[in-house]
């Protein structure tokens, strides 16, 4: 017996424990237990082997099966959501944009400005924000790849090995960054479009992702500081060296290997989705702005994918091909990954689901403990609880635990308002995908903590640090400011 069947056996025992020895009592109600023999042993999968396609349909078929949600409803959450409706062609034209170089040219543009040119400090701040504006484009893990081989091939034009402060520093940043935007940066983000799922079917029906984003910037420019103070004054990476960085070569290498007729193409389609995305925010825009918030995020850049589909150009040999040939890419996307992320976004959606009355069982439980604290204990506590967990597992699902316990509880504690838990429902989120004090935290730090990254030894203190200010930002600040932002939609 394989490793995943043990696991699955396991499982099942759990789910038939549950089934027939949990009593529907505390608000639980008979269909409660049959979502729970289904949903915990799906959690407890998720933890010890992480998010994977099987588990994902094995779930929502056991759910058919038991009677505990409409059949139909459930293969249109699953398979029809706008969670995978976004991710298919987002990937689709993603994984194109890496394939032909664009984004390592672009990247490459960017840092060899003559601005940088013997001011470490300022190349050092290009360097994340210029991590922050590919991650609109492309996923973390492609991203923390492009970026790693950026910087071994400075480091090694100006004498820096894989064992110098300045290395590891900005390999941290790479890291820091890379991951924290997939909690913060809306657009084609399955993680947070199937966690703002599950915040609406927790009671705040109004919500959208939109007003997520209204948050989760002021959390994604915090913690920008935050690591930038960090390597600065705390790290203190040597940068002597730096005078050796020779910008213009760079900018002649690209002027002499300027970006292809389809890398172009390419990006003047993901800028156009861009456009869409953030016009929805840019109220100088008028009518133009009104229509694009009144757009689903899956239309822009499916839109953008069938254009790209019927644009054909010449390749070396003069065959015409299209820009982005949908099937090729199709075979190339991560279904896996959809999958388990399509489950979690059903999962999110029905959990708080009044007919099984698990949210009021929790917050019949959890909540005279919530009452006697104070709301700013209550944050902190729920937040250093979130972080710590998807330090050691899956960031989806240590947001759905902390969300799951939570929110029912703070809904119903006379001293919390509305919309300061809807408030620490978004930093929840942000703080689960801060997941990067271990090598076990998500599956982009691994490719952070390797041979083609940095070593492990020696950054957690640094990690851990950031992860325990962001808690306290995100406590202190910003459940505040989000009480303030969210006023009117509660």
């Amino acid at each position: 017996m394989v490793k995943t069947q043990k696991n699955f056996l396991i499982a099942a025992i759990v789910g038939l424990l549950i089934l027939f020895l949990l009593p529907p009592v505390n608000g639980l109600t008979p269909v409660g237990v049959k979502f729970l023999a289904v949903f915990i042993p799906t959690v407890i999968i998720w933890l010890i082997e992480g998010g994977s396609g099987w588990s994902g349909l094995m779930a929502t078929a056991l759910i058919v099966f038991l009677g505990v949600y409409n059949g139909a409803e459930t293969y249109k959450l699953l398979w029809g959501g706008a969670l995978v409706a976004l991710c298919i062609p987002f990937y689709m034209i993603a994984n194109a944009l890496e394939e032909c170089g664009a984004v390592m040219w672009v990247v490459r543009w960017i840092l060899s400005r003559k601005i940088v040119h013997g001011r470490p400090t300022l190349f050092t701040i290009l360097f994340t924000l210029s991590l922050i504006l590919i991650s609109v484009m492309i996923t973390p893990m492609v991203t923390v790849v492009i970026f790693f081989k950026v910087l071994k091939d400075l480091c090694e034009s100006i004498g820096y090995d894989r064992d110098s402060e300045f290395y590891r520093s900005h390999g941290l940043i790479i890291g820091w960054i890379g991951q924290a935007v997939d909690g913060c940066l809306i657009w084609g983000r399955p993680f947070i479009l199937s966690m703002v799922a599950m915040i609406v079917g927790l009671g705040f029906e109004r919500f959208t992702v939109n007003d997520f984003f209204r948050l989760a910037i002021l959390y994604l420019v915090i913690i920008t500081v935050v690591a930038l103070a960090i390597i600065k004054l705390w790290i203190r990476p040597d940068c002597s060296k730096f005078e050796q960085y020779d910008d213009a070569a760079v900018r002649e290498e690209l002027k002499a290997n300027p970006l292809t007729t389809r890398s172009k193409i390419l990006l003047v389609g993901m800028l156009a989705v861009v456009f869409c995305y953030v016009g929805a925010f840019f109220t100088p825009l008028g009518v133009v702005q009104q229509y694009l918030n009144t757009l689903p995020a899956a239309a822009p850049v499916s839109l953008a994918v069938a254009i790209l589909a019927l644009i054909y150009i010449a390749d070396v040999d003069g065959n015409k091909k299209p820009v982005l040939d949908i099937g090729r890419e199709m075979g190339r996307l991560p279904w896996n990954t959809i999958i388990f992320l399509g489950s979690v976004m059903y999962f999110g959606g029905i959990v708080g689901s009044a007919e099984f009355g698990i949210s009021a069982a929790l917050s019949n439980i959890i909540t005279p403990i919530v009452s006697s604290l104070s709301p700013i204990v209550s944050f902190i506590v729920g937040l250093a609880i979130a972080s710590v967990l998807t330090n050691l597992t899956s960031n989806a699902v240590s947001c759905m635990v902390v969300l799951s316990c939570f929110v029912p509880a703070m809904i119903a504690a006379p001293n919390i308002t509305q919309a300061q838990v809807l408030a620490f429902c978004v930093c929840t989120v942000t703080i689960c995908a801060t997941a990067v004090a271990t090598r076990a935290a998500c599956a982009t730090m691994s490719l952070v903590y390797c041979p083609d990254g940095i070593e492990y030894a020696g950054t957690a203190k640094y990690s851990i640090a950031l992860c325990a200010i962001m808690v306290l930002f995100a406590a202190l600040l910003l459940v505040p400011v989000g009480a303030g932002i969210f006023a009117g939609i509660v």
